[in-house]
């Protein structure tokens, strides 16, 4: 017997039943939907900075045995547009399931979610868009299906991206120290002030990062969260983080004669203790790190994180869905 058609719903992000949500918070789901979650909370309450656009939408594919019990199931936030900026940020409940024999209904929900996603522009025709945070169970799903999904340049000869996700839990963070719970304070003699990134910093940002993409572009590190150590005498950044539209800690640095201070813990904490509320009020924070940075795994272990799954970013060939057949 053929797999049941999936059931399609589509909707703005500002608009997004409550149902759904409820669904994505639910046990077991959460936190694995967090990416996802995340993403739809930013479209929504930064909308009127830019946070989604007319192109936004929220996609839900799903197969259930009752009308009101929905379990195998694929919800996305896709945005065409924002190439070379992450376009596709999706949970399959797969990430929490086996799979086992119905590995064909998790195949046809793929397919059709990706679909969806492609007719949704209604422009020049993507021949390929930048998947984000893919759970490395769903990565493994896409590929044996046949889509065309490739490694990102940020892999450069590893096999894949690969990133720890770690998780957070923002009332286990530790306290801040040597005065950096303060608006001012000193080191060393030293005076040093809290501030946000400005429009006049971005350059010096883009410049100490090799990631090209995933919301690197200036007017959304201008948009999101941030978070900048400035130099009290002449106001230079020389620490700095953000939380991204995901809502995960993104770009932390700390210039180098600045290291060793305890800035990079600090803004990582104060970041995700004071704005992580604008996403979302369930008291969680998250981190990809890639799998070889143990530096960065240990500023994460150090302030209470916990890697708890692989997540990948992969650039999907839409071309290559039109000769799958399940």
């Amino acid at each position: 017997m053929p797999p049941l058609s999936p059931i399609v719903e589509t909707h703005r992000p500002t608009s997004i039943p409550p149902s759904l949500l409820s669904l994505l918070y639910s046990k077991p789901y959460f936190p694995c939907s967090l990416p996802v979650l995340r993403r739809i909370q930013f479209a929504e309450k930064f909308a009127d900075r830019g946070g989604c656009t007319s192109h936004s939408r929220v996609v839900h594919v799903y197969h259930h045995p009752g009308a009101r019990d929905p379990d195998r199931f694929v919800t996305g936030y896709v945005d065409l547009s924002k190439g070379p900026e992450t376009q596709v940020w999706l949970f399959c409940s797969l990430e929490i399931q086996s799979g086992g024999e119905e590995g064909r209904v998790w195949d046809g929900l793929l397919l059709r979610f990706f679909q969806v996603a492609e007719g949704l522009w209604e422009g020049e025709r993507k021949k390929k868009i930048l998947v984000g945070s893919i759970h490395e169970m769903v990565r493994k799903r896409m590929i044996n299906l046949g889509m065309g999904l490739e490694k990102t340049a940020l892999a450069g000869g590893q096999e894949w991206e690969f990133d720890y996700k770690f998780v957070f839990r923002v009332g286990d963070l530790p306290e801040l120290e040597g005065g950096m719970s303060d608006k001012r304070w000193e080191v060393e003699g030293r005076e040093f002030y809290w501030d946000e990134i400005r429009k006049g910093d971005v350059r010096l940002v883009k410049s100490r990062t090799a990631i090209d993409r995933q919301e690197m572009c200036r007017a959304t590190l201008l948009m999101v969260p941030s978070l900048a150590v400035r130099l009290g005498a002449t106001g230079e950044a020389v620490g700095w983080g953000f939380l991204g539209l995901d809502g995960t800690l993104m770009s932390l640095h700390v210039e180098e004669p600045y290291r060793r201070l305890g800035f990079g813990k600090a803004i990582a904490i104060k970041l995700m203790r004071e704005r992580l509320h604008e996403y979302g009020d369930d008291g969680l924070g998250a981190a990809d790190v890639w799998v070889e940075n143990t530096k960065s795994q240990g500023l994460c272990r150090a302030i209470g994180g916990k890697p708890s799954w692989i997540v990948s970013w992969g650039i999907l060939d839409l071309e290559s869905m039109q000769n799958i057949k399940l």
